[in-house]
């Protein structure tokens, strides 16, 4: 059994200008010491989606449908007090992005490790500090027992997160949601940062969801992925096997996109066209106004996830068997553009 399932999750915001419809029927599940990395553009509804696992939505939004099974057990049952005394911090933590946002800045960094600790579990504050000092020094902090009563503006961007992930792991959960870790972080930071992810998860078997729009972030820590697009998953796949053998035209045209070091390139290749908005979105696929591959069907049929692979799943119709594949056209996008079906 997984350690959670996710299950046609529905996260709407109920907005003056309509219903933001930011996660829409959204499936996935992560093992016991697995590592999952959903990706996409901004504004696909990734942020949204894990914030739902911890029941941090708050109003105008809420999960209107779905479930949601932490070790067997229904999360959008629980109120927000169980959420808060049994589940956040204790079995599920988010390490947010943009640690300088995250962090309290009229707060030493200590002081919010321990009031985690202090609220989770038994220990006393005395022995919440010490356990804080603990923790610094197990995600690299030097000089731990002297800067556990430093303030957030006094960390660098790389110990800021830092101090983030030792929050996240103050009452050992088994699960921890990283939500875009190595946004705003050098290159080298970036990957002390990805190392102390690894160290963590080898150490204590922990879980981690990893949100990014960094292609770089899933190839080097990630063990399956989840490909996101305007609040539905349309691919899934082990990580080896997305970016070797990409079925959605959506993630083929994403990998297209990246531009390696060692690749010389005249010009770049983007995803044309704009991601439509999540209150009125495309009948049918909602990918097919940017889809180099769309044709009739894409218009009437919101694809389910069919299987085109082992543990490889695409929702797109081109793997529809009783559909007739069209011959390549060109055909005129919503947003006024043309595209060549060729795939």
């Amino acid at each position: 059994m997984s350690l959670l399932e996710v299950a046609d999750l529905r996260t709407y915001f109920f907005t003056p200008d309509g219903i933001v419809q930011a996660v829409d029927g959204v499936s996935f599940e992560v093992g016991a010491g697995e590592s999952l990395g959903i990706v996409g553009e901004s504004g696909a509804g990734k942020s949204v989606a894990v914030k739902s696992l911890m029941g941090l939505i708050r109003d105008p939004g809420r999960v209107v449908d779905g479930s949601i099974r932490f070790d067997g057990r229904e999360l959008t049952d629980l109120s927000e007090a169980e959420l808060r005394r049994e589940i956040r911090g204790n079995e599920i933590s988010i390490v947010f992005q943009d640690a300088m946002s995250a962090l309290n800045p009229v707060f030493t960094v200590g002081s919010q490790i321990q009031e985690i600790i202090v609220e989770n579990t038994d220990l006393h504050k005395t022995d919440a500090r010490e356990r804080a000092i603990e923790l610094l020094e197990d995600v690299g902090i030097p000089d731990a027992d002297q800067r556990i009563d430093e303030y957030p503006h006094q960390y660098s961007g790389g110990m800021q997160q830092r101090a983030m992930i030792a929050m996240a792991l103050a009452c050992n959960p088994r699960l921890i949601i990283a939500d875009e870790p190595t946004t705003a972080l050098d290159v080298t930071i970036q990957a002390g940062i990805l190392e102390l992810f690894e160290e963590i998860q080898e150490k204590h078997d922990t879980s981690i969801v990893y949100v990014t729009h960094d292609l770089g972030v899933v190839r080097e820590v990630c063990d399956r992925v989840a490909v996101m697009y305007l609040g539905k998953v349309v691919e899934q796949a082990p990580y080896e096997e997305l970016f070797r053998n990409p079925k959605h035209p959506y993630t083929q045209s994403l990998l297209n996109s990246v531009v390696t070091p060692d690749e010389r390139l005249d010009e770049l290749n983007p995803i044309g066209g704009t991601m439509p908005s999540a209150v009125m979105p495309p009948s049918g696929c909602r990918f097919r106004t940017r889809c180099p591959a769309a044709f009739d069907d894409c218009l009437a049929v919101d694809p389910p996830r069919y299987q085109v692979g082992t543990d490889h799943d695409a929702a797109c119709l081109l793997y529809d068997d009783g559909i007739a594949r069209p011959e390549p056209t060109l055909h005129e996008t919503d947003d006024g553009g043309v595209n060549e079906s060729n795939i």
